[in-house]
């Protein structure tokens, strides 16, 4: 009787001895599992950095591209300051372009009564002088801005020389004779895309972002073209809108390699692994230590 009474005892230690060493299993789990949900937590936390980030670089860029094309509707601006102030004539005209031209920069025209008569550099632009107001390409977006008195963009669009330019128009009004506002026509200028965001998209490539800015083909229409891209496909960009010259542009921007941009799993994953593995050799050399107290706690009792 007392025999089966010790073997039964015996079986319960050994099932408790058992279960003990399930700890090291459950270490190594358990550390497995907070492993991940950090992992998990810092590519997230680097993923929201990186894209807020982005978005400030984003209306950075969007920016310089505005101030890019300021300086096309600089170079009508002061042609329309010069027939101005000359009530109507312009001397000089293809000096004062000469004096005007950049290397971003197509083409420099005038339109008295919407219809162009002079245009910088003449050589290779010659079929350039068309009547604007009733031409069937550019007609309505003319009409639009000389009424709305605003100046307009059309384009892009291939350029006979190679390339694709945009047209910047800008109505000139003159005072009449009883005050009020006459339309003279345009001062025009064709600029040439990329290159006149040449130094932005160096900078923002630099940086490492792939890029596309698109743009409504005119004020009139909702229909896109692409102006400039850094050719590669993009996964959930940041996208940043903006007007100008009565053109609606989106400009999206994404680090080159990815919304994981200077995050590296690697180190993470190391030290996680190697203090999981310490906790787990801990674990077993606790229990080994253990089972020799609880061997020599028998001999000392026997």
């Amino acid at each position: 009787m007392q025999m089966e009474a010790t073997d039964e005892t015996m079986r319960f230690l050994q099932k408790q001895y058992n279960k003990k060493w399930m700890l090291p299993l459950l270490t190594f789990v358990v550390g497995c599992l907070i492993l991940t949900a950090f992992i998990h937590h810092s590519y997230d936390t680097n993923r929201k950095q990186v894209r807020m980030i982005t978005e400030l670089n984003a209306s950075t860029y969007a920016e310089r591209l505005r101030d890019d094309m300021n300086r096309g509707v600089a170079i009508t601006d002061a042609l329309k300051a010069i027939i101005i102030s000359g009530n109507g004539t312009i001397d000089n005209f293809e000096k004062v372009s000469e004096n005007l031209m950049s290397d971003f920069v197509q083409s420099i025209q005038i339109a008295p009564d919407g219809v162009v008569t002079e245009i910088y550099p003449a050589e290779g632009n010659e079929a350039g002088k068309i009547d604007l107001l009733h031409d069937e390409k550019r007609g309505e977006i003319c009409r639009y801005g000389r009424d709305k008195n605003i100046v307009t963009m059309q384009g892009p669009f291939d350029l006979k020389q190679g390339g694709q330019g945009i047209a910047i128009r800008n109505p000139v009004y003159l005072e009449g004779a009883d005050g009020s506002p006459v339309f003279w026509g345009f001062t025009i200028v064709i600029i040439r895309v990329p290159e006149i965001f040449t130094e932005s998209i160096q900078a923002l490539t630099k940086f490492g972002y792939d890029y596309s800015l698109t743009k409504t083909v005119s004020p009139l229409s909702d229909d896109t073209e692409i102006v400039s891209s850094s050719g590669n496909i993009m996964k959930n960009p940041i996208t940043f809108e903006f007007e100008f010259c009565g053109s609606l542009f989106d400009f999206e921007i994404m680090p080159a390699d990815g919304w994981s941009h200077g995050w590296n799993v690697f180190p993470q994953l190391f030290l996680g692994i190697c203090v999981i593995l310490l906790l787990t050799g801990l674990t077993v050399v606790i229990l080994v230590i253990e089972r020799h107290r609880d061997t020599l706690k028998k001999m000392a009792i026997t």
